[in-house]
């Protein structure tokens, strides 16, 4: 499976493959970022074989992606979207018998230069990651595990 689908606003391509002759658990990435060879070593030691796939760009809703799963054979999903969509994956997927999965990261720290934060990756850059925000700063995050994503909620209360 070594395609890459590019239309105006959609991606798809694979972006890591188990090097064993094996069956392989399909992973569905959908991210703009690929993911840290820490994350790719947890989703190997916990599926053994696997082969991940990249979806990036503009995703419209749940159903786009279950749909893509549908077609790609894909069990895994890991997702990095707005909650609401999250929310509406955990609902759909189990019913298409799809696990949809959160990559726990703890951020480290928050610096003003990239260099800063680019020395902190540094010390363990297989699980650590760098992202720009708005006004100049950088926080860098280090992978800790994945959880199965079993419901999003809201707890609200008045005020």
């Amino acid at each position: 499976m070594f395609f890459t689908i590019v239309s105006e606003s959609i991606q798809l391509k694979p972006i890591y493959t188990t090097a064993v002759e094996k069956p392989k658990t399909a992973i569905l990435w959908v991210s703009r970022h690929e993911p840290l060879p820490a994350q790719i070593r947890f989703l190997e030691q916990k599926f053994g074989a696997i082969s991940i796939l990249q979806l990036s760009g503009t995703v419209t809703s749940a159903e786009y992606i279950i749909e893509w799963c549908k077609k790609l054979g894909v069990k895994i999903i890991v997702p990095v979207l707005p909650l609401s969509m999250i929310a509406k994956l955990v609902e759909i997927a189990p019913k298409e018998g799809i696990i949809v999965l959160w990559a726990e990261m703890k951020q480290i720290g928050v610096f003003e230069s990239k260099e800063e934060a680019e020395r902190v990756k540094s010390e363990a850059p297989e699980k650590r990651t760098i992202v720009e925000y708005s006004g100049g700063k950088f926080r860098v995050f280090e992978f800790v595990k994945f959880h199965r994503i079993k419901a999003v909620r809201l707890e609200l209360e008045e005020f």
